[in-house]
């Protein structure tokens, strides 16, 4: 079941943030939708709404009381083990985030929000293994408890809260996403990273881990990554160890039953027996049994060996945990902090399982921390320190795998305005410069908030501010520092100079804020922030996760392909049309759509307020669950184009010369169309060039402007100096006033060896060329007339001039 998300599927009810008549397009899975209200009638449901919420909130106990009401009859373990199972195989073909309908997350929450349950009510004294009949009715119980609480009641406590004095529609439709998330999400990782995850975090505490629990960092790592292979892969291995007994039971049986004299008419299942008691397979028959049907898959001390303490620690034991059903507000709703959220396995007698593998790899770093700090007070600045250094360091490493001939400065000192108005010492966390990118990184260790957004919003609000805000806000002082003069030095710990910047090499700039807590669907909107007060101002910022750059690390293979696509996340951080519910789903639309906002722009049209993207994220998904089961599956996560457009840009990042990324950039800003015509162009120049035993140059125009010249050993030795002239007159008789020239060497083997690159500037031809390159740029235009109306007969006067220039041809070459 490896996938990264498990989303309760709800419909997000328009009369919710209605403006009045709402109009909204949501893109991916292609549904377009928009609200009209007649007169009067949103008035009269948002009165109905607030009418209807304590009856909703009171039925949504009663739905609470009744699911308590049931768990506490039942034995937990056969209840957990029978919702496993259902979500096992209900997720078993599910390879996306958008494969995941209602039942699938039902399914999830039958385990996590049970084992909740399970904690929290005091058990019967009298238990008795589920019926059908009690596990459809609990199912029915809980569906109807999420269903409730996602739909009906936001739309109820949204309708209060708007008729209060000083409602904030934006500060409530974020209240909303969050508790939404808080409900319905989890899984903050793609599962194929959970061991990466916890080899990065928990080996520098060994010798805590030790004291305490007599346990080295290494074999916690260990333990933790039993559990999780046992729970992604125990069920295809118990199957296919089932299958081999039984094919080798079958066998000896067989044989067995060959040898046996005449008239010995012992039945099959005697003589079954008799083979495995024989073959001395008692202890494997068990095995393969209990694996199967049994819960060995889920049994802490066979899967792992951590310690006694250690499982008690981590361990509720049924109705041992009282801050969920207390009294008060919310008793027992998903908006309270679920116990499986504090503790990930539950006790059962003398044995200690986990069922539920998102809530173990969710949690387990601020379960760990929350638990040693408790045991161990004193270990609180160890932790941070370790913290500290886990959020500054691997941030930088991921960026060295994605951008691998960068350089890199961390902890960097400058003196700059310390936000009093007076210059002192300040520090950026790193500073990457790659090519003509700048990238400022400000890392963040410190938790996000583990209270629920129901029961304390402006926690989440603070949270933001501290994980985005306040990193933005630095990044933005060491920008204002940079822009200070024409170059600017920065210095180690120690003050000793180690490197000079100037604003004026980097043609993009990029604020990265990076956290350790993952919460990517709040990041993917970080522009939208302003409107409840976080504020990250009006330079792009890149606010990811260490989960995140895991993945890019393993997308991106290609930096010139990173860094555009870099580029174009800041773009859409401009926007405030385009939205998106996860940071993944701007990867898809890059991909998809390249230069996104743009398409976003087009889709718009002036008709809707938003535009939100869903589903784009799929083919992610996809990848990383073939590298659950191949880590050397090859990433196919690439934009479409032919062959020879992608070769041009894998060459410049080979070559290392400086200003490719400029170039890259320029290439990939291209639409489809521009870069097919660029492939088949060299196809077919290099087709022909064996009969014409010369270059012919493919130049196109207007947004996307390029000269490109193909050599090889059929044109003779590279001439750099007729390649300029000719573009240069192509610029003349274009009438534009830059284009890229990009000369292109290919072998025997049509392979491109070389590229060279310049940029045609109008303003730097010399004066003395001007005359001759005018009468070269109109004889050019006559022969792109000629060829045209040969080809095509007549031209329409508001088709595009043949010349190349842009304009129509009435506005051009028509009485030329």
């Amino acid at each position: 079941m490896p996938k990264k998300r498990a989303k309760q599927k709800g419909v997000l009810p328009d009369e919710v943030f209605s403006r009045g008549p709402l109009q909204m397009a949501r893109y991916g899975r292609h549904l377009v939708w928009q609200t009209k209200w007649p007169e009067g009638a949103f008035a009269e449901m948002q009165a109905r709404a607030v009418a209807r919420l304590p009856e909703v909130s009171a039925e949504i106990s009663a739905l609470v009381a009744c699911i308590a009401g049931l768990v506490r009859q039942l034995t937990p373990d056969r209840v957990l083990l029978r919702a496993w199972w259902e979500m096992a195989t209900r997720h078993i073909k599910v390879e996306a985030e958008s494969d995941v309908g209602s039942d699938e997350a039902l399914a999830v929450r039958m385990l996590d929000y049970v084992q909740s349950v399970i904690a929290s009510v005091e058990p019967a004294p009298e238990q008795r293994e589920p019926t059908e009949e009690d596990w459809t009715a609990l199912k029915s119980a809980v569906e109807q408890l999420f269903m409730k609480l996602n739909v009906e009641y936001q739309i109820c406590s949204t309708a209060v809260r708007r008729a209060q004095p000083g409602f904030d529609l934006d500060l409530e439709e974020f209240r909303f996403k969050a508790q939404v998330y808080w409900v319905n999400v989890r899984g903050h990782r793609y599962q194929v990273h959970d061991p990466v995850f916890l080899k990065e975090v928990f080996p520098q505490h060994s010798d805590v881990l030790q004291e305490l629990f007599g346990i080295s960092g290494s074999d916690f790592v260990e333990g933790l990554t039993s559990i999780w292979r046992s729970l992604s892969f125990g069920l295809r291995d118990s199957y296919e160890a089932l299958d081999a007994f039984r094919t080798d039971t079958l066998a000896a049986l067989d044989r067995k039953v060959a040898s046996l004299p005449s008239g010995d008419d012992r039945d099959i299942k005697e003589l079954m027996e008799e083979v495995i008691r024989e073959n001395h397979w008692e202890e494997r028959r068990d095995r393969v049994f209990h694996g199967m049907f049994g819960l060995d898959l889920f049994d802490l001390k066979r899967t792992t060996k951590f310690p006694e303490r250690l499982l008690d620690e981590l361990s509720w034991l049924p109705g041992q945990e009282t801050d969920f059903f207390a009294e008060g507000d919310f008793k027992g709703w998903p908006l309270r902090v679920w116990p499986i959220a504090r503790r990930p396995f539950l006790k059962v007698g003398d044995s200690h399982y986990c069922f539920d593998l998102y809530s173990l790899f969710d949690n387990i770093y601020r379960v760990m921390q929350r638990t040693i700090l408790r045991l161990k007070p004193d270990y609180d600045q160890r932790w941070k320190r370790e913290q500290t250094t886990i959020s500054e360091n691997w941030p930088v490493d991921y960026f060295r795998r994605l951008l691998p001939s960068a350089k890199v400065w961390q902890s960097v000192f400058y003196l700059g305005d310390t936000g009093s108005g007076k210059v002192g010492w300040c520090e950026a966390d790193a500073v990457i410069v790659y090519e003509d990118h700048l990238l400022v990184l400000e890392s963040r260790g410190g938790a996000f908030t583990y209270t629920s957004p129901a029961t304390d919003f402006d926690a989440y609000v603070e949270s933001l501010k501290n994980l985005v805000l306040k990193p933005a806000t630095q990044g933005q002082r060491f920008l204002k520092y940079l822009e200070s003069k024409d170059a600017v030095a920065i210095y180690n710990r120690d003050r000793k100079q180690v490197g000079e910047l100037r604003r004026s090499d980097f043609r993009h700039i990029a604020i990265c804020p990076v956290t350790l807590d993952p919460f990517t669907e709040i990041a993917a909107q970080v522009q939208h922030l302003k409107k409840i007060g976080v504020d990250v101002g009006d330079r792009p910022v890149w606010a990811i996760s260490l989960d995140d750059l895991r993945v890019y690390a393993d997308i991106f293979t290609n930096p010139l392909i990173f860094l555009h696509y870099v580029e174009k996340r800041m773009q859409a951080f401009r926007s405030e049309l385009l939205e998106s519910n996860d940071e993944f789903d701007h990867v898809g639309l890059y991909l998809k759509h390249n230069n996104y906002s743009v398409y976003t722009e087009e889709l718009q049209s002036g008709v809707y307020d938003k535009v939100t993207f869903d589903g784009y994220r799929t083919d992610v998904d996809k990848f990383f669950r073939e590298r659950m089961f191949d880590p050397n599956f090859p990433c196919p996560l690439k934009q479409e184009s032919h062959r020879r457009f992608f070769e041009i840009i894998d060459y410049l990042d080979a070559a290392a010369r400086k200003g490719r990324a400029r170039v890259a950039s320029y290439l990939l800003n291209f639409a489809g169309d521009t870069r097919d015509r660029i492939s088949e162009g060299i196809e077919s120049e290099l087709a022909r060039q064996p009969e014409t035993r010369r270059p012919m140059p493919l130049s196109v125009h207007g947004v996307a402007s390029v000269t490109i010249y193909c050599w090889s050993e059929h044109t003779g030795p590279r001439n750099a100096a007729a390649a300029l002239s000719h573009t240069r007159s192509v610029l003349l008789a274009t009438g534009e006033d830059s284009k890229l020239l990009l000369e292109l060497e290919y072998n025997r083997a049509n392979e491109l060896t070389g590229a060279w690159w310049t940029w045609v500037e109008r303003g730097d031809i010399p004066a003395e060329l001007l005359p001759k390159l005018r009468a070269d740029a109109e004889r050019l235009k006559v022969r792109r007339l000629t060829a045209a109306k040969a080809e095509r007969g007549k031209i329409g006067r508001n088709d595009p001039c043949p010349c190349g220039s842009g304009r129509k041809y009435k506005r051009c070459c028509l009485n030329a």
